[in-house]
């Protein structure tokens, strides 16, 4: 692979065009909000306006779309993945927000937690595997952490998925009730006589749907809803009853894109070869097409998450320009802020002072719930000295900063 230089647009066009057909949990899936000039798809890791791919997007004449239905900004949460529509400003750090769209990929029963070690590893969700790493957001108003999951709890997962029942989550929040047990996904393994399918593990039984598409065939992305628990165990295999089955964006990975169109697409890379990988889970091949930044094609690895822009060209299209590696979370410390700039915090831990760089990709999260209530719109601006804070961080090898992936505020331990 290092004597590669490229990527074959055709088959990256298909990948893009997986990455925003499929996202997934809040992550734009939704047809009501068209993917056009100047979207982007990506985490939001802060508010205060939206932050989003590295840029700080003033919202106050976007409309919100959740589920298909007209929303409001504070129902958004730190993890969700969005498109969002808009424009970016000279400095490449801010912008405005014209639209943004938000649709679940996955809600339903924790059906095995085998595979979860320290909060870390993959969960059973509804016969899907959801990775969970150190980036995954965790949100409840009963469990302390992801590990306090039990199987039965009902949660509703953000993240990239690949169609195929594999999901890296990117938040997972526990909900009270079951309100709306749904997932999305490839259809396969049809049987129209008996009226079943698979996603992934779960088999879908729709002979008692109330609607479901006369085309119905292999390969076809859709989403399924049900109003019943599912049935079975880990060893037999679970089975849905769908009350509803309904294509997903037209049921296909297709693009709908101008002449023009500027487009950013966060995404996860897996199953690399020597002559390809898959972004979002589309097979993407090394071929002709000149990448110009410094991005090394050598250093793609499994589970490495990348940034990809570029634009529709007249053929329809999708030329990459450049493609970025996202950092991965790679040291936590927790301790208590003793100083703080514009761009920086200091924190000291068992009496070592530790600077952090924070950045528009840092995700700002408040926990600090003692007798008062947490802000949403949390940035560093309220960071105080004093504060007791939750760290993670990746390195920077170029001149050794300390960069904050996530910084959560917290209360003090008890002394």
């Amino acid at each position: 692979m290092k004597n590669q230089s490229s990527l074959n647009k055709t088959l990256l066009a298909a990948s893009i065009a997986a990455a925003i057909t499929m996202l997934n949990a809040c992550g734009g899936g939704d047809s009501s909000q068209p993917v056009g000039s100047n979207s982007t798809v990506g985490v939001i890791t802060g508010f205060g306006s939206v932050y989003v791919n590295g840029v700080k997007y003033e919202t106050d004449r976007a409309s919100i779309n959740i589920d298909g239905k007209q929303s409001i900004e504070t129902s958004l949460g730190i993890g969700d993945v969005v498109v969002l529509q808009g424009s970016v400003n000279a400095d490449g750090l801010t912008g405005s927000a014209t639209a943004i769209s938000c649709t679940d990929e996955l809600e339903g029963y924790v059906l095995d937690l085998s595979g979860l070690v320290a909060g870390i590893g993959s969960i059973n969700i509804m016969g899907q595997s959801v990775s969970i790493n150190s980036d995954t957001v965790f949100d409840s108003e009963t469990l302390t952490s992801i590990s306090d999951l039990s199987v039965n709890d009902i949660v509703e997962v953000s993240g990239f998925a690949d169609g195929n029942g594999n999901i890296l989550a990117t938040r997972i929040e526990t909900k009270n009730a079951a309100e709306d047990i749904e997932l999305k996904g490839l259809v396969s393994n049809l049987d129209v006589n008996v009226k079943t399918f698979t996603i992934g593990g779960l088999t879908i039984d729709y002979s008692l749907a109330q609607y479901f598409p006369s085309n119905l065939v292999n390969n076809l992305y859709v989403e399924v809803e049900t109003e019943t628990a599912l049935s079975g165990n880990l060893n037999d295999g679970f089975v849905l009853s769908a009350s509803k089955v309904e294509i997903e964006d037209d049921g296909d990975m297709d693009i709908d894109g101008d002449e023009g169109d500027e487009l950013e697409v966060q995404g996860l890379v897996s199953d690399v070869t020597e002559t390809s990988f898959r972004f979002n889970g589309q097979l993407v091949e090394f071929s002709s097409l000149d990448i110009d930044d410094d991005f090394d094609l050598s250093s793609l690895v499994d589970g490495m998450m990348i940034t990809v822009e570029g634009y529709i060209d007249a053929n329809g299209d999708f030329v990459v320009e450049e493609i970025e590696e996202d950092h991965d979370s790679e040291f936590e410390v927790e301790g208590t802020v003793t100083a703080k700039t514009e761009t920086s915090v200091t924190v000291s831990s068992n009496s070592v002072l530790t600077t952090f760089v924070i950045n528009n990709d840092t995700r700002m999260i408040d926990e600090q719930d003692d007798g008062i209530t947490p802000l949403h719109y949390f940035s560093l601006t309220d960071v105080a000295i004093g504060d007791f804070v939750e760290v993670k961080y990746y390195v920077d090898s170029s001149n050794n900063d300390n960069v904050a992936t996530e910084l959560e505020r917290e209360d003090a331990p008890s002394s």
